[in-house]
């Protein structure tokens, strides 16, 4: 008996130590947290029916790549909806220095898809050129 109260006196401070130091599960990734974000931020404008983002942060840079999905069936619909969600989305990436971005938004059917063109952009793939082009607009 002698031997558990040696071994349970020695664990319970070990334990506390761990649990209020946070060890064990840790807090979300920066890909994860980033993903969670411009996910949320999507889904808050009126026209966004699902948004499903991969977020993909390694030594070789940021890639981000967002499916949308509109509650409406015509591209007029999708395209107030993608006009809207892009600087809601991209306003999440301001902490990226750099990386690729691409959404395209759908109808429910999947039968109608709409992007970035659709709304004037005629850059390239490149995070800060999205930037620039949607969170200075008029």
């Amino acid at each position: 008996m002698r031997r558990f109260r040696t071994v349970s006196g020695m664990l319970a401070p070990a334990l506390a130590f761990l649990a209020l130091t946070g060890c064990g599960p840790g807090p979300a990734s920066s890909a994860e947290s980033l993903k969670a974000s411009i996910e949320d931020a999507a889904m808050s404008v009126q026209g966004i029916a699902s948004a499903q983002v991969h977020v993909n942060m390694n030594t070789s840079g940021n890639f981000i790549t967002a499916k949308l999905v509109g509650t409406g069936n015509d591209e007029a619909t999708l395209t107030r909806a993608l006009e809207g969600a892009l600087p809601a989305m991209l306003e999440k990436t301001e902490n990226l220095q750099s990386g690729t971005f691409s959404t395209t938004i759908f109808s429910p059917d999947d039968a109608v898809s709409v992007g970035a063109d659709a709304l004037g952009y005629t850059g390239g793939t490149g995070l800060t050129d999205f930037r620039e082009f949607f969170l200075n607009r008029p």
